[in-house]
């Protein structure tokens, strides 16, 4: 029979198709598909899968298949949908598997399938390790945590403060932060709060009430300040850090603590001490070069030659000098070029409360448009034996760079019929809340255990006079200005015999309103003074 023209287009037609579209059904097992992995998607975002199909050609090869379509699915269309094209979108907390199966291939096929996490803004999934002390570092593992924007994690009642650098953000979109647990933490599970989302984590972290470094109180806790905690990054400075730190809660009975701490070194370099504390004007802090608990009085001691720094305590060859200080609210030391070896720091507290010590290789100052001046260094008695000075000395250009702080001066004097010391601050004295005291000492004999004061000027204001018009006797003397009111200040300084220092720059003479009102201040700071925990000090009796 013959065909007709259109009978015969369509056979054509026909056996082209079964040409282009036949695909290998007997071997369909031998097609498997593959999902790109998705990083987390946070709740209400979108994103596109993509799958891919792949023949088996041999046992440890396969070969992509062109021109593939795939059917999509979710397991849970609650926690996310997928439509035809491979477009995902998250709409609640929780895991589901995307699935692609090849449409071109009957069900012999292998599909291919990922776990996709959908998450809140923040969501937190762990915290290690989860038995802390104050001062400890954790890692909190989770989504979102490197949103810097009103994310705040707390453990009974204290938030966490954020470890520097110690942010990551993993390729399946998951991050970790590592935080410092300060006091008052308790054990409690992890709040979280930030971007609208907020929750405790189901486990609960445990907190045991004391940092880190105790026991520290009879002897010290060790820290190399050649082991930096952040290297190679803009904190490189810090030698030491830890604003976490606790004065614990005292025993019954106990009226005051103690934490300390060795710092050594290797090398000289300028250091900063910082102490502050959340509880202030109930600590004190104290540098020496040397130091030993003795238990046999309960006491600690500083060496036979030994210096200290702190309130009060300002010890020289091991004898005691305790000039009057109103109290201090924080602790700021600048040593200049301080020398290899230890250097002793010891906090005695009264009331429990978290504090922050920080070791910073620099000079600090907290005195606004205060510098070190070129007499540095000069804290402590040790420093101003290495340069004595020649009379008459005149500096127009020294400076009390932080509060509390301490200028020590050595000179020899051959005796005389006068001697004079003076200073003055830049300003009027009664205008001017810096208030610096002056005053004479012998330098102590081996074995002296206090200081010879031979005379001193602790008037209101910085504009002290020391005049002896009978003279001064033969003999080794320092000079040292103290920082009665915590007030960083520029000053000049005067020290020599007869009329060396009788032209000296004044500042303007103040009203009497004026006049009052410094003579109130220093009234006000002695009155804190006496109102202030009396913490037991080092004592500047040299150990035996």
């Amino acid at each position: 029979m013959r065909l007709g023209p259109g009978a015969a287009l369509s056979v054509l037609l026909s056996s082209a198709t079964v040409a282009t579209c036949v695909f290998p059904t007997e071997r369909d097992d031998a097609v498997h598909v593959s999902v790109d992995p998705l990083p987390v998607l946070i709740r209400g975002n979108d994103t596109h899968a993509t799958a891919r199909a792949w023949h088996l050609v041999s046992a440890t090869d396969s070969q992509e298949l062109a021109n593939v379509s795939f059917v999509w699915s979710s397991d849970d269309p609650l926690t996310a949908t997928v439509d035809p094209t491979g477009h995902v979108v998250g709409i609640k907390s929780g895991t589901t598997f995307i699935r692609a199966r090849a449409a071109n291939f009957d069900k012999r096929s292998v599909p291919g399938e990922i776990a996709l996490r959908v998450a809140n803004t923040l969501e937190i999934d762990s915290i290690r390790p989860d038995t802390v002390r104050y001062g400890d570092v954790v890692t909190v593992y989770g989504v979102g945590l490197l949103d810097t924007l009103g994310i705040g994690l707390s453990i009974g009642d204290a938030l966490l403060f954020a470890y520097p650098f110690s942010e990551a953000l993993g390729p399946d979109g998951a991050s970790r932060r590592s935080y410092w647990v300060p006091p008052p933490a308790h054990s409690a599970p992890l709040f979280y709060i930030g971007a609208g989302v907020f929750g405790f984590t189901p486990d609960t972290v445990q907190v045991l009430r004391r940092d880190l470094y105790e026991p520290n109180d009879i002897s010290p806790t060790a820290i190399n300040l050649e082991s930096r905690p952040f290297p190679g990054t803009v904190l490189n400075f810090l030698l030491f850090a830890n604003p976490a730190l606790a004065f614990e809660q005292l025993p019954r009975d106990v009226a005051q603590g103690a934490d300390w701490y060795r710092f050594g070194q290797t090398a000289s370099r300028d250091l900063t001490i910082i102490l502050s504390s959340a509880v202030p004007g109930t600590f004190q802090t104290f540098l020496t070069d040397s130091l030993d608990f003795q238990l046999a009085d309960t006491n600690y001691h500083i060496g036979p030659d030994s210096w200290t720094f702190g309130p009060e305590s300002h010890a020289c060859h091991g004898a005691a000098f305790g000039p009057k200080e109103a109290p201090a609210e924080s602790t700021v030391v600048a040593l200049h070029d301080y020398p290899p070896g230890a250097l002793h720091a010891i906090a005695v507290y009264a009331q429990p409360g978290r504090y922050a010590l920080t070791v910073a290789e620099g000079y600090a100052t907290t005195g606004k448009g205060i510098a070190r001046d070129a007499h540095e260094e000069d804290d402590y008695c040790n420093a101003a034996d290495a340069k004595l000075e020649a009379l008459p000395f005149r500096n127009m250009g020294l400076t009390i760079d932080n509060p509390h702080d301490v200028d020590w001066f050595r000179f020899s004097f051959a005796g005389g019929l006068s001697f004079r010391v003076r200073t003055t601050a830049p300003s009027s004295s009664a205008a001017d809340p810096s208030d610096i005291d002056v005053y004479l000492l012998k330098v102590p004999n081996p074995g002296d255990t206090l200081m010879t004061i031979v005379a001193s000027s602790a008037r209101p204001g910085s504009d002290e006079d020391i005049p002896l018009p009978l003279g001064l006797a033969a003999g080794e003397y320092y000079v040292v200005v103290t920082d009665f009111a915590g007030v960083p200040t520029n000053y000049a300084l005067c020290f020599g015999a007869g009329a060396a220092c009788s032209v000296f720059p004044t500042p303007p003479a103040p009203s009497a309103a004026e006049l009052q009102g410094s003579i109130a201040r220093r009234a006000r700071l002695e009155a804190a003074a006496q109102r202030a925990p009396r913490l037991r000090p080092l004592r500047a009796t040299p150990s035996r």
